[in-house]
C-alpha cells in the first residue's frame, strides 16, 4: 500500500487520538480502542515506511499514549492521599450549604433545649431519663460530677462508645433518604440533648468542669455529627432538588458524595472515642491542658472542614469530581474483560440489579417466605445471642435479628436460602458473561451451601467476635464461591485461586467490603426507625391479646420484614464479588490484554492480502 493511500485511510482516526489525549475528559473505551489501532498502524509503518515522517508522527502520538498511562498508573498509587487532600474537601466545599444548615439547625435545637430546661424543671428528665439525672445528682453530691466516665473500664468503653457515635452518626446520615426531614429530626433531639445536658450542670454551678470534660471528646463527636447532618440533607438534595438529571440520578450522585463525606468522619469518631474513654476520665489533669485540647480539637475541625476547602476552591482543585461529569441518561454495557476501580464495580452492580430486579425480587420473596415459615414453627423457641461483651448486642443486635436462631432446623434454613439467593445471582451473570450457553450445574448449588455453611459455622461458633469476622470476610466467601463455579474447580483449586487474585489487590477488595458495609449498614437502619414498630404495634390493636393466632400472624410479619431486608442486601454482595472476580482476573492473568496484542497487525495483514 502506498504511503499516500495509507495517510488518507486512517488520518481520521489519528486526529481523534490527538483530540482525545488533550481533552480533559477521557473515554476509557475509546482510549483503549483508539491505543491498540494507533499501535497497530505504528507497527506497520516502522515495516513499511521505517525512514517517513509517518512513522515519527505515529510514534509520538504512541509516546503520549504512554505517558498518560504511566501518570494514570502513577496517580492511583496516591488515592488514598488524593482522597484527603483534594477529593473530600472538595466534597465538603460543594455541600457547605447543607453543612451550614446542619450547623443552624443544631444550634437552634441546642438553644431550645436550653430554654425548655430553664422553664420545666422536668425536662431534664425528659430528654435524658430519670435513671440518668439520678445517677448524676448522686455523683454531684459525692463530689465527682463527672464520674459516670470513670466507670467503664478503658477498652470496653472505647468500642461501645465508638460503635454508638457511628451508629448515631450513619443514622443521621441515612434518614436523609426521607427527603432529608429524617435528618432534621435527629439533628434537632441530638441538639435538645446538648443543650439540655449542658444546662444541667449550668444551673448547679458545674459548668466549668462540665465543659471542660465533656466537650473535650464532644468537639470532635458533636462536630461530627454535625457534618454527619450535612451528608444527610446532601443525600435528601438529590431527590429534592435533581436539576437536570432525573431524581434517580441525581440521587446518585449525591448519594456517592455524600457517603465519601460519612467515610471522611469516621476516623474523627474513632479519635473522640480515644479521648473520651482514656483522657475524659482524668479530671483532675490541670484545666490548662484539657483547655489546649479542646482548642486543638476546635483548630482541626475549623482547619479542614472550613479553612481548607475554602482555600482549596480559591486555589483550584487537582481534579473535578467525578460524578459531576457522568452523562445523564447514558447507560453502558457491562465489560467483563477490564481492570475496573470499585467505583466502576459498583456501578456494575446496580446496573445488574436493575435489569434483574424483577427476577431477584420474586426469587428472594418465596425464599424468605419459606425462611420465615420455617423459624415460625421450628420447634425451639427463638433465644437471646450469647454475645461475648454488650457493645455487640447493643451494635449488632438490629442486623443480628434476622439470623439469630437457637434451632438447628432454622440454621439450616438460613444457610440453604442464603445459598439460593448467592446461587440465582451468579448463575445470571454467568449466563451473562457466557451466553445461552452458560448455564451452571446443580453441583454448584451444593458447592455454594457448603461455602455458606462455613461462613455461617463462624458466625455462630465464635460468638461477637465471629460476627465481626464474618462480616469483614464475608466478599473472601463470596469471591471463593464464584471462583469455584465459574471456573469449575474443587475447593482447593478455587482456594487457591481466590488467594492468587486477592493477593496484588487485596486493598480495593477491603476497600469495597467497606463501601458495601456502610451502605448495606445505612440501609439495615431505617429498620430500627419506629415506624415498623408502629405499624406492628397499631396491627396487635386490631386483635384481642387472647388471641395466640393473632399475635403469630404479627410475628411472621415482623419477622419476614426483617428477613427479607437482609436478602435484599446478599445480592448486591454478591454481583460485586462477581465483577470484582473479573477485574481481579485481569490483573492477575491480563487475558483480556493478550487477545488484544494477539490482534495487533492482523487487521493490516488482512489489507495487504485483500
Amino acid at each position: 500500500m502506498k504511503e499516500t493511500r495509507f495517510i488518507a485511510q486512517n488520518k481520521e482516526k489519528w486526529q481523534e487520538s490527538e483530540y482525545l489525549l488533550v481533552n480533559s475528559v477521557k473515554d476509557p473505551e475509546k482510549l483503549s480502542s483508539l491505543f491498540t489501532q494507533v499501535i497497530d498502524d505504528l507497527s506497520y509503518s516502522r515495516t513499511y515506511y521505517p525512514n517517513r515522517s509517518v512513522r515519527v508522527y505515529l510514534n509520538k502520538i504512541a509516546r503520549e499514549y504512554f505517558f498518560h498511562i504511566y501518570s494514570h498508573q502513577k496517580a492511583r498509587k496516591n488515592t488514598f492521599k488524593q482522597f484527603w487532600l483534594d477529593e473530600l474537601p472538595q466534597i465538603v466545599y460543594h455541600s457547605r450549604k447543607a453543612l451550614l444548615i446542619s450547623l443552624m439547625i443544631f444550634f437552634v435545637s441546642a438553644s431550645i433545649g436550653i430554654f425548655s430546661s430553664m422553664n420545666d424543671s422536668q425536662f431534664a428528665s425528659t430528654i435524658l431519663s430519670e435513671e440518668y439525672v439520678a445517677m448524676t445528682k448522686a455523683n454531684i453530691e459525692k463530689g465527682d460530677p463527672m464520674a459516670v466516665y470513670k466507670e467503664a473500664h478503658q477498652v470496653d468503653m472505647f468500642l461501645g462508645i465508638t460503635l454508638n457515635n457511628l451508629m448515631v452518626a450513619f443514622r443521621t446520615y441515612v434518614f436523609g433518604i426521607f427527603l432529608s426531614i429524617g435528618t432534621v429530626a435527629i439533628l434537632l433531639y441530638n441538639g435538645i440533648m446538648v443543650g439540655c445536658f449542658q444546662f444541667f450542670f449550668l444551673e448547679r454551678g458545674l459548668f466549668a468542669e462540665s465543659a471542660l470534660a465533656i466537650w473535650l471528646h464532644g468537639t470532635l463527636e458533636i462536630s461530627s455529627i454535625i457534618i454527619a447532618g450535612g451528608a444527610g440533607l446532601t443525600l435528601g438534595s438529590g431527590l429534592l432538588f435533581p436539576g437536570t438529571y432525573s431524581r434517580l440520578q441525581a440521587f446518585q450522585i449525591t448519594a456517592m458524595r455524600s457517603l465519601k463525606l460519612m467515610l471522611g468522619i469516621s476516623p474523627i469518631f474513632v479519635l473522640a472515642a480515644i479521648i473520651e474513654s482514656f483522657l475524659t476520665r482524668y479530671t483532675e489533669v490541670p484545666d490548662v491542658l484539657r483547655f489546649i485540647l479542646i482548642l486543638l480539637s476546635a483548630f482541626f475541625i475549623l482547619g479542614y472542614f472550613v479553612y481548607y476547602p475554602w482555600m482549596k476552591s480559591r486555589k483550584g482543585f487537582d481534579q473535578p469530581l467525578p460524578e459531576v461529569k457522568l452523562p445523564p441518561g447514558i447507560e453502558e454495557p457491562v465489560y467483563f474483560g477490564r481492570i475496573k476501580n470499585n467505583a466502576e464495580i459498583l456501578k456494575d452492580t446496580f446496573v445488574f440489579y436493575k435489569k434483574s430486579g424483577g427476577k431477584l425480587l420474586r426469587w428472594i420473596a418465596l425464599i424468605t417466605v419459606a425462611m420465615t415459615t420455617g423459624e415460625v414453627l421450628s420447634p425451639e423457641p427463638r433465644a437471646e445471642w450469647n454475645y461475648s461483651a454488650g457493645v455487640w448486642q447493643s451494635f449488632f443486635g438490629d442486623l443480628y435479628y434476622a439470623l439469630e436462631t437457637s434451632s438447628s432446623l432454622f440454621l439450616a434454613i438460613n444457610v440453604v436460602g442464603s445459598s439460593l439467593i448467592i446461587y440465582i445471582v451468579f448463575a445470571l451473570i454467568d449466563k451473562e458473561v457466557k451466553g445461552p450457553q452458560g448455564r451452571m450445574r446443580w453441583q454448584s448449588l451444593l458447592q455454594t451451601v457448603v461455602i455458606i455453611a462455613m461462613f455461617y459455622g463462624m458466625l455462630y461458633t465464635l460468638g461477637g467476635w465471629g460476627v465481626l469476622i464474618a462480616i469483614v470476610a464475608y466478599m473472601l466467601f463470596l469471591l471463593l464461591c464464584f471462583c469455584q463455579l465459574t471456573e469449575d474447580d474443587n475447593f482447593f483449586n478455587a482456594l487457591w485461586r481466590t488467594w492468587k487474585v486477592n493477593f496484588e489487590s487485596f486493598g480495593q477488595v477491603m476497600g469495597l467490603q467497606f463501601i458495601l458495609l456502610m451502605m448495606s449498614f445505612s440501609f439495615l437502619l431505617i429498620l430500627s426507625a419506629p415506624l415498623l414498630y408502629m405499624n406492628t404495634t397499631i396491627l396487635q390493636w386490631n386483635f384481642a391479646e387472647t388471641d395466640v393466632w393473632s399475635r403469630g400472624i404479627v410475628n411472621f410479619i415482623e419477622i419476614f420484614l426483617k428477613l427479607f431486608a437482609f436478602n435484599l442486601v446478599i445480592p448486591v454482595f454478591a454481583s460485586s464479588a462477581a465483577y470484582l472476580y473479573f477485574s481481579l482476573k485481569e490483573v492477575f492473568t491480563a487475558d483480556s490484554l493478550k487477545r488484544s496484542i494477539s490482534a495487533v497487525g492482523l487487521k493490516h495483514s488482512k489489507n495487504i492480502r485483500a
